[in-house]
């Protein structure tokens, strides 16, 4: 009997998704997926799937050992921030290796993390939990101006808004109290309500990809994000990051601390921070793959090793793999609606397949679909995105943004 790996959901992005199945087959394992929505993918590639309501911990724990029943089950994955919790609690059921289901809260929610991480203060902002507007007055004499309040349950930037004065307050508390509740997205279910409101960190924006085994951490590299005001939409990555070394190596001394604090001895994690050129300040880490073609893409392009696939060999106890080759460099861009309205295509999209360096294009939306951006939708507005690979970062950015001046997306209000 082949070795299986339970995954719990796949990538919303089809590239994504499908460089994770192809990870489990280079390593020789079958694919049993546990899904909410049929997965649009060839049957062959799965050898078996099973569709259960995956937000339901225990209807998915109990789908997983319904599968470990008829398969040789040696490790279980998930690809995003939804199913962090489930994954946990049925790694812990089936004795396989995987992120704790008691560090698995702190991974999930903002201020259980930054509770769990008060022994490392030199890397935390000020912050304060949320739940009404008389709490948030008072949050904000603590934390000050200028700040940040965002859900203490979201994933992928979803629902960040910048507070420069007492005016702001109430418009961006009324917004967000009225969007974190499980009837708008089901991923508010056990944070209905809460907010966080953090002091606004200044410096440039990073992420971190890597891997924790047994207790070892390892840093895979470091990505350098561009976003755009005022919601802090992520629209470009390069890794790995143009930094200088004492800034990379001060990012990943904080990394490590905070890996190691927050409990995670087996797994991946994705952490977002800040570097004000003296010091590294953390805004947030995930204990899944970095999302936006990151790590299915752009880690594999620069270095030569599938991020997925050592995402695998960690969750069925084996320890990641090293890079193969000495770095390149890649980068995504996305594409975003200019405002609210109807999605008609894309301009310019054959001038971009000319352009050097280019490894895809991706179109995230049909035309003809309808398009809501900030502060009324957080995830409908990126539209598509394209992938490059050049020698070295400055190169990935020059060939950035000559993509984004060619590739013009088309939405008619």
């Amino acid at each position: 009997m082949t070795d299986a790996v339970i995954m719990c959901n796949l990538r919303p992005n089809q590239l994504e998704h499908h460089a994770a199945l192809r990870a489990a087959h280079q390593l020789g394992l079958d694919v049993l997926l546990i899904t909410d929505q049929k997965a649009d993918v060839a049957p062959s590639l799965l050898a078996e799937q099973i569709r259960v309501p995956t937000y339901d911990i225990a209807q998915l724990v109990e789908a997983g050992r319904e599968l470990a029943r008829r398969h040789r089950v040696a490790g279980v994955v998930t690809w995003s921030d939804r199913d962090v919790l489930g994954t946990a609690e049925l790694a812990r059921a089936l004795d396989l290796p995987g992120l704790s289901p008691e560090a698995a809260p702190a991974f999930r929610n903002k201020h259980r993390m930054r509770s769990a991480l008060s022994a490392l203060p030199e890397y935390l902002p000020r912050y304060a939990r949320v739940t009404s507007l008389d709490e948030l007055e008072r949050a904000a004499e603590h934390v000050g101006t200028p700040a940040v309040l965002k859900p203490t349950g979201a994933a992928g930037s979803i629902g960040i808004f910048e507070i420069h004065s007492p005016a702001d307050l109430r418009p961006a508390f009324d917004q967000l109290h009225a969007y974190t509740r499980p009837e708008v997205h089901p991923i508010f279910a056990t944070s209905t309500g809460e907010l966080i409101l953090e002091e606004f960190l200044t410096g440039s924006e990073h992420s971190v990809e890597g891997y924790a085994h047994q207790g070892r951490v390892t840093v895979a590299g470091i990505t350098d994000k561009t976003t755009l005001a005022p919601f802090h939409t992520e629209t470009r990555h390069v890794f790995p990051s143009a930094l200088p070394e004492e800034a990379r190596a001060a990012i990943t001394r904080m990394t490590e601390a905070v890996v190691t604090e927050l409990g995670l001895a087996d797994g991946v994690f994705h952490l977002e921070c800040k570097w004000d050129g003296e010091r590294a300040r953390l805004i947030e880490i995930a204990a899944r793959v970095g999302g936006d073609h990151i790590t299915s893409h752009l880690v594999p392009l620069a270095t030569g090793r599938s991020f997925y696939e050592n995402t695998l060999r960690i969750a069925t106890g084996q320890a990641p793999l090293a890079p193969t080759r000495p770095e390149l460099a890649a980068g995504v861009q996305k594409f975003l609606a200019p405002h609210a309205g109807t999605f008609q295509g894309f301009e310019g999209l054959a001038e971009a397949t000319t352009v050097p360096g280019l490894e895809h294009l991706v179109v995230d939306t049909r035309p003809g679909a309808t398009v809501r951006v900030p502060p009324e939708h957080y995830m409908e507005y990126a539209l598509g995105a394209a992938l490059v690979r050049a020698g070295t970062p400055a190169e990935v950015t020059a060939t950035l943004d000559t993509l984004q001046s060619l590739v013009r997306p088309v939405v008619t209000a």
